[in-house]
């Protein structure tokens, strides 16, 4: 096979953004026209102003990304920055240099567009239903979220989705269930529900939910079992995403990390850095000028915070801020994640 010789993984390949909307048989002809490039340290991959139409990934090492007048941000190879092209926007916005050794995916712009081009087509063929989807799921794609996505990645996205029909009083999701899928409503509202206080508690409402919103992403992030429960105020139809698919194709592509060496550089430049560990958690260590919101205030507070402002989110190692950056991210603003979180920050591996 052309991914076996040229030792580039499928698996791998399908974590890059836009390469995972590709089917396989478009990617054996990506892999098939790429380049892969084993460059030494010191070695200029692009410059600023540069305009080579070349979609670039990092496959291994560490490169510096520097604009002029401000310092560099350091771009890790299997980090989820590195998961999206390098510093794609043409002209070049920065200069692209080798830190450690470094290997460097290059493919032509164009033909990759091509290739997304014709996938699009092939899904849309393959589907006997799929003008009639979309006319149906066109309310879901009006969200911030999935505006910014190109048309390729929607229509990967309608035929990945699972079209299910539920009724008033069923529980979609039930507290203390191992996340296993992430649910769009297309039609009806449901209640979100936590119990507190154990077995003699009381439910309480968190959030009542209608057409165009998402729910169960939380625990797909984390990795972790629900911690509320989702039933159905009435008859209504849901999509229903798998947890892999979710993250490849609604959590990578939005998810932005940089290192603590970048979080001084980006407040200068007027970013906020949020703390959503609980209080207690803040008050004993936390980062200079940052400001403390737990992730289940953020959750009812996201829509009174600045869309213009960009915001660094952080907490102990890093894997529920994933959660509020897709929060933010779902309501259009800006965010990036401190990769490591608190403890690495503060540790200054």
């Amino acid at each position: 096979m052309v991914l076996a010789e040229q030792g580039l993984d499928e698996d791998y390949l399908s974590k890059l953004s836009p390469l995972n909307l590709l089917n396989h048989e478009l990617l054996e002809q990506l892999v098939e026209n790429c380049s892969v490039d084993r460059l030494p340290p010191g070695r200029r991959i692009f410059s600023e102003n540069e305009r080579d139409n070349r979609t670039l990934f990092l496959l291994s090492g560490q490169l510096a990304l520097v604009a002029d007048g401000h310092a560099a941000i350091t771009l890790k190879a299997d980090s989820n920055e590195a998961y999206q092209p390098i510093a794609e926007q043409q002209p070049r916005q920065v200069t692209a240099l080798a830190s450690t050794s470094v290997t460097i995916l290059s493919i032509e712009s164009e033909f990759l567009q091509d290739l997304l081009r014709r996938n699009e087509q092939d899904e849309v063929e393959s589907s006997g239903d799929g003008v009639d989807r979309r006319e149906l799921f066109d309310t879901i794609f009006t969200g911030a979220l999935f505006t910014s996505l190109p048309e390729p990645h929607k229509q990967v996205l309608l035929r990945r989705m699972v079209e299910i029909p539920v009724s008033k009083g069923q529980l979609v999701i039930s507290e203390g269930d191992r996340s296993k899928y992430y649910y769009l409503i297309v039609k009806g509202t449901c209640l979100v529900t936590r119990n507190v206080g154990g077995s003699f508690g009381q439910n309480v409402l968190v959030a009542e939910l209608g057409p165009g919103s998402g729910f169960g992403e939380g625990a797909l992030i984390e990795n972790d079992f629900h911690d509320s429960t989702v039933e159905m105020q009435e008859d209504g139809i849901l999509l229903r995403l798998s947890k892999g698919e979710f993250l490849t194709l609604l959590v990578r592509p939005f998810v932005k990390w940089i290192q603590p060496e970048d979080v001084e550089f980006l407040q200068a430049e007027g970013a906020v850095l949020l703390d959503i560990r609980t209080p207690a958690s803040y008050q004993r260590m936390h980062l200079e000028d940052s400001i403390n919101l737990p992730l289940i205030v953020l959750r009812k507070a996201v829509s009174v915070l600045d869309p213009n402002q960009h915001y660094i989110v952080c907490c102990d190692v890093g894997r529920r801020s994933a959660t509020a950056a897709f929060l933010l991210n779902e309501r259009g603003i800006s965010v990036s994640i401190l990769e490591g979180g608190i403890r690495k920050a503060v540790r200054g591996d």
